[in-house]
C-alpha cells in the first residue's frame, strides 16, 4: 500500500504539489513529465461511466500510475453510486493498494439514482466496511460561510483531509483556516489552485465554480500575467501562513503547470 496523503503531508519540507488531472489525460504525457508531484489527484466523472462496472477510465488511470509507483488520490462522487457498486469498488481499490479518496456529492445528483443521499453518508459507509484503511478527502468552500456546518459533520464521520476550491486572494484562504479552526476542523486544509493565463479563462471559471473576484484581481491582471499573480499566492500563504503544499487544478495542461512552478521557483518582482 502506497503512503496515505495525511502522511505524505506531514513530511513536507519545502513547497510541493498535488497535481489534479482527468481520466483522458494521454499517458505519454504523464511519461514525459518532468516533474513530480506529492499524488495525482483523478477525477470521476459518474455521468460518464454511469457506475456500471471497473472497466472506466479512472480506475484504469489510477491502477497505471499506481503500477508506475507514484502516489494516487481518487475521487468518487454519490452520482449513481449503489451499495454494492462501492463495496466492489472499495475491494478493487483495497487488491490493488490504493488507499486515498476523495469523496464528493457530484455534477447533476440526483439522490433518486444514488444510495448515499450526502458524502457524509457514503463516508460513513466506507469507514463501517474498511475502517481505516483509506485516507479520505472531502471538498472545502473558502467563499461560502453556510456550508461550514456541514463540512464539520463531514470530518467527524471520518475525513480527514480537506481540498479547497480554488481561490485567488491570501485573505479569503486565511480567513477560511480560521473559521475551521474555530469549529474544531482540525484536519489539514490543502489550498486548492487553479493557474489561469487570460482574464477570458478566469471568467469562465469563476462562472462555473460561482467563486467571486475582486476589482483588485483585475486590476493586477492589467500589469502580469495570471500566472504570476497565481505564483505570488502561493508564496503569499507558503510565507505568511508556513502553509507547504498546494493543490493544483490543471485541466491536464501540465505545461502551464511547469510553467507555474517555474514562477515561482523564479525571483518575482
Amino acid at each position: 500500500m502506497l503512503p496515505k496523503v495525511t502522511e505524505l503531508l506531514k513530511h513536507v519540507q519545502d513547497i510541493s504539489y498535488s497535481f489534479e488531472v482527468t481520466p483522458d489525460i494521454a499517458e505519454e504525457e504523464l511519461d514525459n513529465f518532468d516533474l513530480e508531484p506529492l499524488f495525482f489527484s483523478i477525477t470521476w466523472h459518474a455521468q460518464t461511466h454511469q457506475c456500471i462496472n471497473l472497466e472506466i477510465a479512472p480506475l484504469k488511470l489510477a491502477n497505471y500510475l499506481r503500477i508506475k509507483g507514484k502516489n494516487v488520490l481518487l475521487h468518487i462522487s454519490c452520482t449513481n453510486m449503489r451499495r454494492d457498486y462501492v463495496n466492489m469498488l472499495l475491494t478493487n481499490l483495497q487488491d490493488k493498494g490504493i488507499c486515498n479518496l476523495f469523496i464528493i456529492l457530484g455534477e447533476k445528483f440526483d439522490p433518486s439514482k444514488s444510495d448515499f443521499k450526502s458524502t457524509q453518508e457514503l463516508i460513513i459507509h466506507i469507514r463501517e466496511r474498511t475502517g481505516n484503511y483509506f485516507c479520505i478527502g472531502v471538498a472545502g468552500f473558502p467563499n461560502c460561510d453556510d456550508k461550514l456546518s456541514h463540512l464539520k459533520e463531514k470530518v467527524d464521520s471520518g475525513a480527514d483531509f480537506i481540498l479547497t476550491q480554488a481561490f485567488f486572494e491570501y485573505k479569503i484562504y486565511k480567513r477560511y483556516i480560521i473559521k475551521c479552526r474555530e469549529l474544531g476542523i482540525n484536519v489539514p486544509i490543502v489550498p486548492g489552485i487553479f493557474p489561469f493565463e487570460t482574464k477570458g479563462e478566469l471568467a469562465g471559471f469563476t462562472d462555473l465554480c460561482k467563486v467571486p473576484v475582486t476589482n483588485n484581481l483585475i486590476e493586477k491582471l492589467e500589469n502580469i500575467s495570471g500566472v504570476e499573480v497565481v505564483a505570488r499566492l502561493i508564496k503569499d500563504i507558503s510565507k505568511q501562513l508556513q502553509v507547504k503544499h498546494f493543490h493544483i487544478f490543471t485541466l491536464n495542461k501540465l505545461p502551464r503547470t511547469a510553467k507555474l512552478i517555474s514562477t515561482i521557483n523564479s525571483p518575482i518582482k
